[in-house]
């Protein structure tokens, strides 16, 4: 019995052909897709770098506009001598002296730092329970300021806390003795308060780049603690535009300022292999660079109004 068959199969060599060729086709089509993957992992990188920068601005920003609000360029106590606030947030708890509300200074390395004085609100507002005549030394709140200072930094007679008190009425800071609902005044009032009149608190903050084990941190300190705002930063510069229209690096009047300019070079968390960072960056008066390392940069610029100096 003869028996017929009609099928046909591949020979060994055409098994193997295919399969090159589908290994070929198969390596190309990853190369590809690996392509358009580091692409847009690079894409993300770059926009969350940009994020990062421009929310660091912001944040800085936002300290700028507000200062000298409530006391002008220039604040002072009762007595009419300059700010002196326990610098609680440094070793030995040193005394400084704020005669401005912006205290412009350049570091050793190069960078710039900026302090900002400022008169800041309390949550849920204090006020004046009733008039405090010119002369009197004690007021009476409209509530028991909170003790928990670590949390609040509401009143209390101490470094850790908020010291002195500026009255939305008039431009005079006073330093306190004692803080309760009813808060001991260092020095008589200059001038009658009515009631109702919000009870603020005085602040400042510094904003500076420091060097950490071999690269830098953004640092706010506000006297009482030292937050690291950001650990990849390689370079910060401030610039002082004039009532002239004039822009500075250091002016010579700072009461003279009329805005700040933010320079902020920040560098990405991660390498990026295929990037070798030759750029040189200018910020102000200052250039960044050649880092030569695999690391992503973007800088950062704005022009912030300071509007309380110049009332």
């Amino acid at each position: 019995m003869n028996r017929t068959s009609g099928c046909t199969g591949m020979t060994l060599v055409e098994l193997l052909v295919a399969m090159a060729i589908a290994s070929i086709a198969g390596f190309m089509i990853l190369q590809v897709v690996l392509g358009f993957q580091s692409r847009i992992l690079a894409e993300i990188s770059r926009n969350d770098l940009q994020d990062r920068a421009e929310r660091l601005v912001r944040f800085i920003a936002g300290d700028i506009r507000d200062a000298a609000f409530l006391l002008g360029p220039t604040p002072r106590t009762a007595e009419g001598v300059p700010l002196r606030l326990t610098h609680d947030s440094l070793p030995g708890d040193p005394v400084e002296v704020l005669p401005f509300s912006l205290l412009a200074a350049d570091l050793a390395d190069g960078d710039d730092r900026l302090t900002i004085v400022k008169a800041v609100s309390f949550t849920p507002p204090l006020r004046l329970a009733q008039t405090a005549q010119a002369g009197d030394s004690s007021i009476v709140l409209n509530r028991y300021p909170n003790r928990s200072p670590g949390s609040t930094r509401e009143l209390q007679p101490a470094p850790e806390a908020i010291n002195h008190l500026v009255f939305a009425s008039h431009r005079t800071c006073y330093p306190l003795q004692q803080a309760g609902l009813e808060v001991h005044l260092e020095q008589p009032l200059r001038e009658t308060v009515p009631a109702d009149n919000e009870v603020l608190g005085l602040r400042a903050c510094s904003y500076a780049a420091e060097p950490f084990a071999g690269s830098k941190r953004l640092r706010r300190d506000d006297f009482t603690s030292r937050d690291i705002l950001d650990e990849a930063v390689d370079g910060l510069q401030f610039e002082y535009l004039l009532e002239d229209g004039g822009i500075v690096d250091q002016p010579l009047d700072i009461r003279a300022v009329r805005g700040v300019r933010i320079s902020l070079l920040v560098r990405g968390l991660r390498q990026d292999r295929d990037d070798l960072d030759t750029d040189i960056y200018t910020l102000g008066n200052r250039t960044y660079g050649p880092f030569f390392d695999q690391f992503r940069r973007q800088v950062v610029t704005r022009l912030v109004e300071v509007k309380n100096h110049g009332l």
